[in-house]
């Protein structure tokens, strides 16, 4: 009777031993499945930041360059009207044309 209680207890406890090494094995599986999902959320996620700052490298600073050329050239374009204003007003026709030729020649350069 001793003996039979004891190889049941020891088959119940095997039974018991043996599923917990089953639920231990699972959840190692799903631990893996989690870390490689993670592992490439991440490897996507670093992706998608490095296009936007190449993205934002290669297009922000073209445009502020454009931008402060753009300006450059309104300004360049202005100042030359108000010379060329200035010296309608105050230079005789012989003088007018040779200076507006030495500052067409000086923007060129």
């Amino acid at each position: 009777m001793i003996g039979l209680l004891l190889v049941i207890t020891i088959v119940a406890g095997t039974v018991k031993v043996l599923k917990q090494q089953k639920a231990i094995r699972q959840l190692q599986d799903q631990l893996l499945d989690l870390e490689r999902n993670v592992y490439e959320q991440i490897v996507e996620e670093s992706q998608v930041i490095t296009n936007r700052i190449d993205f934002i490298e290669s297009h922000f600073p073209r445009a502020i360059n454009d931008q402060i050329t753009d300006a450059v050239t309104q300004c360049n374009s202005y100042t030359d009207k108000r010379v060329d204003k200035l010296i309608d007003k105050c230079s005789p026709t012989k003088v007018t044309k040779q200076s507006k030729k030495l500052i067409n020649e000086n923007k060129q350069k």
